[in-house]
């Protein structure tokens, strides 16, 4: 009788064994395809991140440039302006130094 029953309860405790095995086992599987559906996950992220750094520094690059050529632009057309602004008292001074002459020119004939 008692062997009947520890057979019976190492019976129950081998099927309880055997059962919980499966269990993990099955949990088991699913962690590992989650931790790779996540991992691959975190690879195309860490793509995405290259590539977005990547168009960032030719972004900056990019601006540096133009904001180099549009300072070269602004002095450009400041050295202009006061090359304009000289050249219109040069023609004031002229027009008013001919018209001295004409009046001169006027006055002898």
């Amino acid at each position: 009788m008692e062997n009947i029953i520890l057979i019976t309860v190492l019976g129950i405790l081998l099927l309880y064994f055997f059962s919980s095995a499966n269990v993990y086992k099955s949990l088991y599987k699913k962690v590992n395809e989650e931790k790779n559906i996540v991992e691959s996950e975190i690879q195309r992220l860490h793509t995405l991140i290259d590539r977005y750094e990547k168009q960032v520094k030719v972004g900056v690059n990019t601006l540096k440039t133009n904001q180099e050529t549009l300072q070269v632009a602004r002095d450009d057309l400041q050295e202009l302006r006061v090359e304009n602004m000289n050249l219109k008292q040069r023609i004031d001074i002229l027009e008013k130094r001919n018209e001295e002459l004409y009046a001169q020119v006027n006055a002898i004939v």
